[in-house]
C-alpha cells in the first residue's frame, strides 16, 4: 500500500464516521440486550414468585377442604343422623378433599419441571415436596378409615385429633418451603433490578462520554467547516467569487474545500473576462441605440408630418370647395339670367381665390411641420390681414348664426402678412365652432404705444385653468372645441409663428368683458395676439 494511499485512509472523514457511529451502535446493542436480558429474567422470577404464591393458596385452599372434612365428621358422628346421609355427606366432603390433593400435585409436578431449568439440586428438593404430599395423603387416608367404620365413632375426637397432630406439621413444612421459594423469587427480582440499574449507569455514562467525544473531536469540527463551505456557496451563488476556505483539513472535506477555492478563483478570472467583454458590449449596444434611435426620430418625424399635412388638407379644402361646388350648380340653373350667373360666377371666383390661398396657407403649414418654414418679413397692415380674414370666415359666421363685428385701426407691422392673416382666420372660425347660434363675435386691431394688439371676443362656453394650460399644446382639446376637428395643431402652429415675429398670444377665460351687442351672458373667451408697430398707427376703421 502506497504511503499517499495510507494517509488518505488515516484521514479519511468517512472512516472516522463509521467508527463513531459503530462505537455508539454497539453500545446501544449492548444497552438493548441487557434491557431483554433484564425483562427475561425479571418476568422468570416473577412466575417462579406467582406460582410459589399459587401453590401457597392451592395447600390453604387443601386445609380448608380436611378442615370441612372434619367438622362434617364430627356434626354426622350424632345418633340423630341417619347413615346413608352420614355417608352421601362424608363422600362430598371426600371427593373436594381429593381434588384439593389433586391439584397440589399437578402444581408440584409444575414446579419440579419448573426447577429443571435451574439445576438438578433445585429439581430433586422440589421433588421432595411430593413425598410429603403422599404423607398427608395417608394421613388423610387414615383419617377417612376411622370416620367410616361405625364402630370407630366413639373414638372420633381422639383419631381427629391425632390426625391434626400430624397433618399440620406437614402442611405447615409445604407451605413453609412455597414461601421459602417466593421470598428466594423476589430477592432474586431485587437482585437483577439492582444489577441492571448498575449497569445501565455503566452503560450510559459510558454512551454519554462517546457521544461527547464523538461531538467534540469529529462533529464539532465538521460543522464548523461546512458552515465556511455553505457560507462560501452562498457568495458563489451571489457572485462573489473572493473566497478563501480554510485547507488544513486532510480529509473529503479539506479536499472540498480545495475544490471551492480553486473553482472560485477560476470563476473570477471568467467574471473579469465577461465584465470587460460587457462593457465592450455596452459600447457597441450604446452606439447602436443612439443611431437607431435618431434613425427612428427621423421616421417619425416624417410619418408625422405626412399624417398632419393630409388632415389638414382635408379639413382645410372641404369648405371652400362645397361652396365652389353649390354656387356652379345655382349659375348651372340660373343661365339665362345675366345677373345671377355673373354673382353666381363672382362667387366662384373668390371662393377659388381663397382656396389658392389656402392651399398656400396648408402648403407653408406642411413646410413649418417639418421644419422648413420660412417667414416673410416686409411691413403690412395688421388690420388688413384682420380684414381679409373676416371675409374668408364671414360665410361660415352666417351658416352658424353668428355675427361678426370688427372693428379694426390700422396698424403697421413687420412679418408674414399671409401667416398673420392664417392664423387670424383660425382664431375667427375656432371661435365661430365654439359659439351659440345668435352670439356675437367681436374682432378689434388697435395700437397702442409701440404694439399692435389684435383680438377676437366669443360668447362660448369658455376654458377652465386647466384647459388654458394645454389648449397651445399640439393637438390639445379644450372642451369648448372637442367637436371642432383639426384646430388644435391651429393654436400650437399660430403661436410659433407669431413668437418668431417677436409677439405674443394667450388666451383670457373668461373674457375680461362680452362682445359688442352680446346678449348670451356665457362667460366666452378672448384670445389677443400682439406685434411690434414699425409705425405710428393712423385711426382707419374696416366695416
Amino acid at each position: 500500500m502506497q504511503p499517499d494511499t495510507r494517509q488518505r485512509i488515516r484521514g479519511s472523514l468517512r472512516l472516522r464516521l463509521i467508527a463513531g457511529a459503530v462505537a455508539i451502535a454497539l453500545v446501544a446493542v449492548f444497552s438493548a440486550l441487557l434491557a431483554a436480558y433484564g425483562a427475561a429474567k425479571t418476568a422468570d422470577l416473577i412466575e417462579r414468585s406467582t406460582n410459589a404464591q399459587w401453590r401457597m393458596d392451592l395447600l390453604a385452599s387443601l386445609s380448608a377442604r380436611v378442615s370441612d372434612y372434619a367438622v362434617i365428621a364430627v356434626e354426622t358422628s350424632g345418633a340423630s343422623v341417619p347413615e346413608e346421609a352420614r355417608q352421601a355427606r362424608l363422600l362430598s366432603a371426600t371427593e373436594r378433599v381429593e381434588a384439593a390433593f389433586s391439584a397440589v400435585g399437578t402444581a408440584l409436578e409444575s414446579a419440579v419441571a419448573e426447577g429443571a431449568g435451574q439445576g438438578e439440586t433445585e429439581q430433586m428438593r422440589r421433588a421432595t415436596r411430593s413425598l410429603v404430599l403422599a404423607r398427608m395423603q395417608a394421613r388423610f387416608a387414615a383419617l377417612q378409615q376411622s370416620v367410616l367404620d361405625p364402630e370407630q365413632l366413639p373414638a372420633l375426637r381422639a383419631h381427629l385429633d391425632g390426625f391434626a397432630t400430624q397433618f399440620s406439621p406437614l402442611l405447615n413444612e409445604a407451605i413453609a418451603e412455597e414461601r421459602r421459594d417466593r421470598d428466594s423469587a423476589a430477592q432474586a427480582v431485587a437482585a437483577v433490578r439492582d444489577r441492571l440499574i448498575s449497569i445501565a449507569i455503566v452503560a450510559g455514562l459510558l454512551a454519554a462520554l462517546l457521544t461527547v467525544a464523538f461531538y467534540w473531536l469529529l462533529v464539532r469540527p465538521i460543522i464548523r467547516q461546512l458552515s465556511h463551505i455553505r457560507q462560501a456557496a452562498e457568495d458563489l451563488g451571489q457572485g462573489d467569487f473572493d473566497i478563501d476556505l480554510p485547507e488544513r483539513r486532510d480529509d473529503e472535506l479539506g479536499w472540498v474545500a480545495r475544490e471551492i477555492n480553486q473553482t472560485a478563483a477560476s470563476l473570477k478570472g471568467r467574471e473579469d473576462q465577461i465584465n470587460a467583454d460587457r462593457a465592450r458590449l455596452n459600447e457597441i449596444i450604446e452606439d447602436r441605440t443612439a443611431e437607431l434611435s435618431d434613425a427612428n426620430a427621423q421616421l417619425s418625424r416624417v410619418d408625422t408630418e405626412r399624417r398632419r399635412f393630409f388632415a389638414d388638407i382635408g379639413h382645410e379644402l372641404r369648405t371652400p370647395l362645397t361652396v365652389i361646388l353649390a354656387e356652379a350648380e345655382l349659375g348651372r340653373k340660373s343661365s339665362t339670367d345675366p345677373e345671377q350667373l355673373d354673382a353666381a360666377l363672382s362667387v366662384i371666383h373668390a371662393r377659388a381665390r381663397r382656396l389658392n390661398r389656402r392651399i398656400d396657407d396648408l402648403l407653408r403649414v406642411a413646410r413649418s411641420e417639418s421644419g422648413r418654414i420660412e417667414l416673410a418679413a416686409e411691413t403690412f397692415d395688421l388690420d388688413r390681414a384682420a380684414a381679409d380674414a373676416v371675409e374668408d370666415m364671414a360665410p361660415l359666421a352666417k351658416r352658424r348664426g353668428v355675427a361678426l363685428v370688427p372693428t379694426l385701426t390700422r396698424a403697421a407691422c413687420r412679418g408674414d402678412r399671409d401667416w398673420c392673416r392664417q392664423i387670424i382666420s383660425g382664431l375667427i372660425e375656432n371661435a365661430v365652432k365654439n359659439s351659440p347660434s345668435g352670439s356675437v363675435i367681436e374682432i378689434t386691431c388697435q395700437a397702442e404705444e409701440d404694439l399692435a394688439i389684435l383680438s377676437v371676443t366669443d360668447e362660448g362656453q369658455g376654458l377652465d385653468e386647466a384647459g388654458q394650460a394645454q389648449v397651445f399644446e399640439r393637438f390639445a382639446r379644450g372642451a369648448r372645441n372637442t367637436a371642432a376637428p383639426g384646430f388644435g395643431v391651429g393654436l400650437a402652429l399660430a403661436r410659433w409663428v407669431i413668437e418668431q415675429q417677436a409677439g405674443v398670444i394667450e388666451l383670457i377665460s373668461p373674457a375680461p368683458r362680452p362682445p359688442k351687442g352680446g346678449t348670451s351672458g356665457r362667460p366666452g373667451a378672448q384670445l389677443v395676439m400682439t406685434l411690434p408697430l414699425t409705425e405710428p398707427a393712423v385711426q382707419i376703421a374696416h366695416d
